[in-house]
């Protein structure tokens, strides 16, 4: 199953001009990020770069291949599991947006069917959000309990032992991990992580 999630990039000093860096985490873990950046003829910077994760055994690494938007301020890009992207179909957006309003940001096609109706319930929903966060409403709080006891045995059945998801746990799962922030994400994981080398294993 893929397991898509919000990745936090904080960039580091590369080794020479042109070479991208990076530290990031998710909820496959935290990853390492080397990579290259360019300025074609047209002005357009194009980025391209691989994610190699500490645990290699638990993921492989994943290739990335996109270009920065200065007007809007984001890297679009296609990834994949191979350095050949030429048939990649996945996309994702790094945008420079604190990760508790990225998590209910709207998508790409949400910004290409109706940029202005998409941004203004952002903006509505954001608004809500820190209202709930900041005045330590129960409804906020109990949320995230809930989101922590459902995803935690989902991921356990995903990376490690159990039966497959059902079409519902899937959903349910997607759902949470749209919700979560990097840092819940790898907080999450290694909780999985931890249960799965405590657990006890029959031969």
């Amino acid at each position: 199953m893929w397991v898509p999630s919000m990745i936090t990039l904080v960039l580091v000093p590369g080794s020479g001009e042109g070479d991208i860096k990076a530290e990031s985490w998710s909820l496959k873990g935290r990853s390492s990020i080397t990579g290259t950046w360019s300025k074609g003829e047209n002005g357009i910077i194009q980025v391209t770069f691989k994610m190699s994760f500490h645990d290699a055994g638990y993921h492989g690494p994943i290739f990335v291949n996109g270009h920065f938007d200065p007007e809007r301020n984001s890297l679009t890009d296609v990834w994949g599991y191979s350095a050949e992207l030429g048939g990649a179909k996945w996309m994702t957006e790094f945008r420079r947006i604190p990760s508790h309003y990225l998590t209910v940001y709207p998508n790409i096609r949400e910004l290409s069917d109706s940029k202005p109706r998409a941004l203004w319930r952002f903006a509505i929903t954001a608004v809500r959000n820190d209202i709930r966060r900041d005045h330590w409403s129960w409804s906020y709080f109990s949320q995230r309990r809930d989101d922590r006891k459902s995803i935690i045995p989902l991921l356990l059945r995903i990376f490690y032992f159990g039966p497959d998801l059902s079409d519902e746990e899937e959903r349910a799962f997607l759902a949470t991990t749209q919700r979560l922030t990097p840092a819940d994400c790898c907080f999450y994981e290694s909780n999985a992580r931890y249960i799965r080398a405590n657990a006890r294993v029959h031969l």
